[in-house]
């Protein structure tokens, strides 16, 4: 369904979810759906949902090696997108804008704190 959903350009996304957590009911110590639902969560809430599915994809009984990888992916971009914020000036927003781009902030500095405290084994 994921690969319907990429190629094909058929709106499979929450099938896909679906057979991943499926597959997870009956094998939870697999780590490869984790794996497939941080592809699926693509940059959503600035890549944090993905990060999670990578990490837990990692910590399982029987992880993925892609896994480190995709990981490593998505800290190189919050070191980034992290250095980018810095230099942007929030002060003359309006209060709607500025709790966006706080949010942003928060979340971004969080992943890239993540990436900071990561071991560097791999």
């Amino acid at each position: 369904a994921r690969y319907q959903n990429e190629l094909a350009g058929v709106d499979t996304e929450l099938l896909a979810e679906r057979f991943y957590y499926q597959a997870l009911s009956v094998a939870p110590h697999i780590g490869m759906p984790f794996n497939q639902l941080g592809t699926l969560a693509g940059s959503k809430y600035y890549n944090v949902e993905a990060t999670y599915c990578y990490l837990r994809c990692i910590q399982s009984e029987v992880s993925f090696e892609g896994a480190y990888g995709n990981l490593k992916r998505l800290y190189d971009k919050a070191a980034k997108m992290y250095h980018q914020l810095k230099k942007c000036e929030t002060r003359r927003l309006s209060p709607s804008k500025k709790r966006g781009k706080d949010i942003k902030r928060l979340l971004v500095s969080f992943m890239y704190l993540q990436s900071l405290l990561q071991p560097k084994s791999r």
